[in-house]
């Protein structure tokens, strides 16, 4: 049986997609975005991302045109964003919502130095040391095997990280995405974590926007389509999200035109 955002997104295989507006209302508009394959291009590994000046500028100028309501929503870590980002005083929900620090530099955390998780990376290591070219990254409350540098090692970053969640029903699930599988506590992903930016000031009544390029961010767009906001998403494959832009650049190129819009307003 297919799931809900599946459905949805077979729905919308034979629909043309909607370009994003051209003008957006910023003091009545929230932004979302996920961040690898979204303001940044991929990379053959996480640590290999090259950071555009362009994104930290429209990054702070989205900030000071809605009064602080614009936060990354991503996979990653907080740490290892504000560390390629170098905004400490950004709201970012990491880990797929793991960890979540708000408007007030506040962070929350949960499922980390879970004894679990330390058996599943034990596990997982000696995958990787059986497999060239695959790669584990050790996140604190999730755990991400990569198999970009050996795509023929796919069915077994499959197969070793569905044993793992299936030896812990109920507490952890396993996240698909571009050439990784993730196993992450079972009660987070990025559609809650948008809906918890919204619970709170800057961003409460604002009518959300959501930029992503992964699997990770179908659940992001579900929430914000139904909250009647923009959904969009970043490159091919099918999606649920309501429009879409070609690549990062794109997407840079019409928050640029946004942020000059509401400039001159």
């Amino acid at each position: 049986m297919r799931t809900l955002l599946q459905l949805q997104a077979a729905e919308r295989q034979d629909k043309p997609m909607q370009a994003p507006p051209a003008v957006l209302s910023l003091s009545e508009t929230a932004f979302f975005f996920d961040f690898d394959g979204t303001l940044v291009e991929l990379a053959p590994t996480p640590d290999g991302v090259l950071v555009q000046p362009e994104v930290v500028t429209l990054l702070t100028e989205l900030r000071r045109l809605t009064n602080g309501a614009a936060a990354v929503v991503s996979g990653r870590g907080i740490e290892s964003i504000d560390g390629l980002l170098g905004m400490p005083d950004l709201p970012i929900a990491g880990l797929h919502g793991a960890e979540r620090r708000d408007s007030n530099g506040d962070t929350q955390r949960i499922g980390f130095h879970d004894e679990r998780l330390l058996r599943m990376e034990q596990v997982l290591a000696e995958v990787v040391n059986a497999n060239a070219g695959m790669l584990l990254e050790i996140k604190g409350a999730a755990l991400a095997l990569h198999y970009r540098n050996a795509p023929d090692r796919e069915p077994v970053a499959r197969a070793a990280t569905e044993r793992l969640v299936a030896d812990y029903p109920g507490s952890y699930v396993l996240q698909p995405g571009k050439m990784v599988y993730e196993i992450k506590p079972k009660d987070v992903d990025k559609g809650r974590s948008v809906r918890a930016f919204l619970d709170e000031p800057p961003f409460t009544g604002r009518r959300p926007v959501f930029a992503g390029d992964d699997l990770t961010d179908e659940k992001g767009f579900a929430v914000v389509n139904e909250l009647g906001g923009v959904s969009i998403k970043v490159g091919p494959g099918d999606t649920i999200a309501r429009s879409r832009l070609d690549s990062v650049g794109a997407l840079l190129g019409w928050l640029d035109a946004i942020v000059t819009a509401a400039r001159s307003a």
